[in-house]
């Protein structure tokens, strides 16, 4: 079913037009529609929506593709609508019964999150959040907990990685940076679409299903854990991965069955959290799968 526009169209020369040669270029701030994409790169307009921007030609030419339904805009630069790409996403789009509309470079510029930004965001429905309780995992599946990550970057990462391994779920703090922010969003390269991603206020309020699922509660330290790659580890493990400076908070150290770190043995303290991340998620899926 093809998607709709999220705002109206005040007049008609808003109505998306059959070619590309006809697209309404935007050109001022006090464009309804500008207006609309700059307030979803603010939190509280995002979650009132239940929408969020995804940038890259690749990421939103792919939504087309897969999940078209979830698309409600497509904007575009004039100099990305003559290239391949665009004209591929434009095409898409239209064909779908998606607007699409032409934004001028420097209006584009404030909303995408990249230094170069490729001229193309689309705005994307959020997925319906299932309630944690309502989950029932597999035999043998990863639950990723973020608690206290800052970093949306961080975040996104983590979710790719999340979505590579194959996880169950990830679950986000209270205080986490928000996983639909557009620097998240264009870090997890379209997996926040393809993950379960669910907030909770704490991991305490996530620790009762964990523990009626019998998950083993694994919780990350820089050091004085035991060895990643020789700890022994369950079926259903849930991964606590914590804040960038503090790291995990002490309520979560208490709820572990299992504290574990990555061996080091050069000069570096530690390492980022989303590499750490990528190196104890392969470190599970490799148990997983007894490779």
């Amino acid at each position: 079913m093809a998607a709709s526009s999220s705002i109206s169209d005040p007049n008609p020369e808003m109505q998306t037009p059959k070619r590309k040669t006809d697209l309404l270029l935007i050109t001022s701030r006090q464009n309804e529609r500008y207006k609309f994409l700059k307030a979803l790169t603010e939190p509280h307009r995002r979650k009132k929506r239940g929408e969020f921007l995804m940038e890259g030609v690749t990421f939103v030419s792919e939504a087309l593709d897969e999940e078209a339904w979830k698309v409600s805009l497509v904007a575009v630069t004039p100099k990305c609508a003559e290239t391949e790409g665009g004209r591929r996403i434009i095409a898409k789009g239209q064909s779908k019964g998606i607007p699409v509309i032409l934004v001028a470079p420097a209006l584009l510029n404030e909303i995408a999150p990249s230094k170069t930004p490729q001229g193309v965001v689309a705005v994307i429905q959020k997925p319906i959040s299932e309630r944690l309780e309502r989950l029932t995992p597999p035999k043998s599946c990863t639950v990723v907990v973020l608690e206290n990550l800052q970093d949306p970057a961080n975040v996104g990462a983590i979710l790719r990685i999340a979505d590579a391994v194959g996880a169950f779920a990830i679950l986000y703090t209270k205080g986490s940076a928000d996983p639909y922010a557009p620097k998240a969003v264009r870090a997890s390269a379209g997996s926040i679409l393809s993950v379960p991603v669910l907030p909770i206020a704490s991991v305490a309020e996530a620790h009762p299903w964990l523990k009626e699922h019998g998950f083993q509660i694994v919780v990350t330290f820089p050091h004085d854990g035991e060895n990643c790659f020789t700890a022994t580890y369950s079926q259903r493990v849930a991964i606590i991965f914590g804040n960038e400076a503090k790291g995990v908070s002490a309520e979560a150290a208490t709820m572990a069955d299992l504290k574990v770190s990555i061996p080091m043995v050069g000069q570096a303290p530690s390492l980022n959290v989303s590499v750490a991340a990528g190196v104890l998620l392969y470190e599970l899926l490799r148990r997983q799968r007894g490779w």
